[in-house]
C-alpha cells in the first residue's frame, strides 16, 4: 500500500488568491491564566475557505439559499471513494501566455488509454506535477488549466470531484466560463493538491476529509491518496 499526502502545507508567506481573501498568519498566544502548566498555543489568523487545499462546490456559485452548504457533503461520498486518474506532461501541453492548458483531443487520448473505463458519477483526478510549484511565485500566475470543450466533454460522465494540482481549472486571464459550467453540474472541486506526480495507478483511493464547519460554500481540508 503506498500512501500519499495530497493535501498542501499551510504557513505564512504562502501562496494567496488575493483581496477579499486575508493572508494567513501563524499568531502564538500568551499562556492562558486558568491552566497552571505553560500552555503553547496558536491562533489562524486570515484563515478561509480557500486557504491551502480545499474542497468546493454548487454553493460557492450560486450561493446557500439555492445550494446546499459543503458539511452536508455524506462522508461515504468523500472518504475512501475510487478516483481515476489521469496524468499529463507538463512539458508536453500547449502553452497560452505561459499557461500550460488541456484541449479536449488530449483528454480524449488520456481517457482512451485508461485501463479502466470511467463510470458515471465517478471521481476524476487531473495530476501534472504543478504541485511542486506551491512555494514559487508562478504558482497562480503560471498555473495550468483546461479547455472548455474538454470539461463539456467530460460533463457526460456527470462526475462527482474533479480534483487537480492547479489553483485554477481556467484561466484566470481569460475566462471560458468553467465556473458557471461545472458548478451547475453539481461537481465539487477538490484543489490545489500537490505530490500527484508519486501516482502509479490509473485508479486510487481518495480520502478527502474537510474541517467541521457548519454553512459554508467551501472548507478546507485534508486530502490523502492510498494506491493499494
Amino acid at each position: 500500500m503506498k500512501l500519499i499526502d495530497a493535501s498542501g502545507p499551510i504557513y505564512e508567506g504562502m501562496w494567496n488568491y488575493g483581496p477579499p481573501f486575508p493572508e494567513f498568519k501563524l499568531i502564538e498566544l500568551e499562556h492562558p491564566d486558568w491552566v497552571e502548566f505553560s500552555a503553547y498555543s496558536q491562533a489562524f489568523e486570515g484563515f478561509h475557505m480557500l486557504t491551502g487545499t480545499y474542497i468546493d462546490g454548487p454553493a460557492h456559485a450560486l450561493g446557500l439559499k439555492k445550494a446546499p452548504p459543503l458539511h452536508e457533503i455524506p462522508l461515504e461520498k468523500l472518504f475512501g471513494v475510487d478516483a481515476f486518474v489521469l496524468k499529463f506532461d507538463l512539458d508536453l501541453l500547449p502553452k497560452e501566455n505561459d499557461r500550460p492548458y488541456i484541449t479536449l483531443n488530449i483528454l480524449k487520448s488520456k481517457i482512451k488509454n485508461l485501463k479502466y473505463d470511467i463510470p458515471i458519477g465517478a471521481n476524476i483526478i487531473f495530476a501534472t506535477g504543478w504541485g511542486s510549484h506551491w512555494d514559487k511565485d508562478d504558482f497562480l500566475t503560471k498555473c495550468w488549466f483546461v479547455k472548455k470543450e474538454a470539461i463539456e466533454f467530460l460533463l457526460d460522465k456527470k462526475p462527482f470531484i474533479l480534483a487537480m494540482d492547479t489553483p485554477s481549472l481556467d484561466n484566470v486571464d481569460n475566462e471560458q466560463g468553467i465556473w458557471e459550467l461545472v458548478y451547475s453540474n453539481n461537481i465539487y472541486l477538490v484543489a490545489p493538491l500537490v505530490s500527484l506526480e508519486k501516482i502509479t495507478k490509473d485508479k486510487v483511493k481518495l480520502y478527502v476529509c474537510p474541517l467541521n464547519i457548519l454553512n459554508t460554500t467551501g472548507l478546507p481540508c485534508r486530502v490523502v491518496i492510498i494506491e493499494d
